[in-house]
C-alpha cells in the first residue's frame, strides 16, 4: 500500500511540474496598448512614463537593489523594449534606472545607475523577436551605467 501512495505521488509531482510555465511574459500588444500597461507587466516597482511624438522615456524607481540586479534591469528593459517594439507610435526609447544610494553622511538618495537609449534607426532595426539573445549593451545607441552597479 505505501509503494501504491509514493507511486500515486511520485507521478502527481512529475504531472504537476509538466504543467508549469516558465515562458518569459508577453504582452498582448495592440494599437491601443499603453506603454504604462507594457512595462506595468515586468516592472512592479514605481515608474514613470514620459512621451512626446514617439520619444518615450521611462524613469523606474528601483528601490529593492540588490546583487545581481544590473542582469535583471538589463533583462527587464530588454523585454519591454521588445514589447515598445510592436507599438508603431514609439519611435526612440529609453529606459533610466534609478536606485537609492547611500551617500557618506547616511542619506538615502536615487540616483540614476543604468541609462539605455535607442535612435529610432537603431531601434528599429534590431529583431525583437529573439530579445532574449540581444545584448542590449551593445546593440543600444547609448548605454550608460554607474559604478555603483558593479562590473
Amino acid at each position: 500500500m505505501k509503494k501504491l501512495f509514493y507511486l500515486f505521488l511520485l507521478a502527481t509531482l512529475l504531472l504537476s511540474a509538466c504543467g508549469k510555465n516558465n515562458a518569459p511574459k508577453e504582452v498582448a500588444v495592440d494599437n491601443n496598448t499603453s506603454i504604462e500597461d507594457i512595462v506595468g507587466v515586468f516592472i512592479k516597482n514605481k515608474f514613470t512614463v514620459e512621451e512626446t511624438k514617439g520619444i518615450v522615456t521611462i524613469s523606474i524607481q528601483d528601490t529593492d537593489v540588490k546583487k545581481g540586479s544590473k542582469s535583471q534591469m538589463l533583462k527587464d528593459s530588454t523585454k519591454i523594449f521588445a514589447e515598445l517594439s510592436k507599438l508603431e507610435k514609439v519611435k526612440t526609447p529609453a529606459i533610466i534606472w534609478n536606485a537609492p544610494l547611500t551617500e557618506p553622511k547616511g542619506n538615502d538618495n536615487m540616483t540614476e545607475v543604468l541609462g539605455i537609449y535607442f535612435s529610432e534607426e537603431d531601434f528599429r532595426k534590431v529583431n525583437w523577436a529573439n530579445y532574449a539573445q540581444l545584448d542590449i549593451e551593445s546593440i543600444a545607441t547609448h548605454y550608460q551605467e554607474s559604478d555603483a552597479l558593479g562590473h
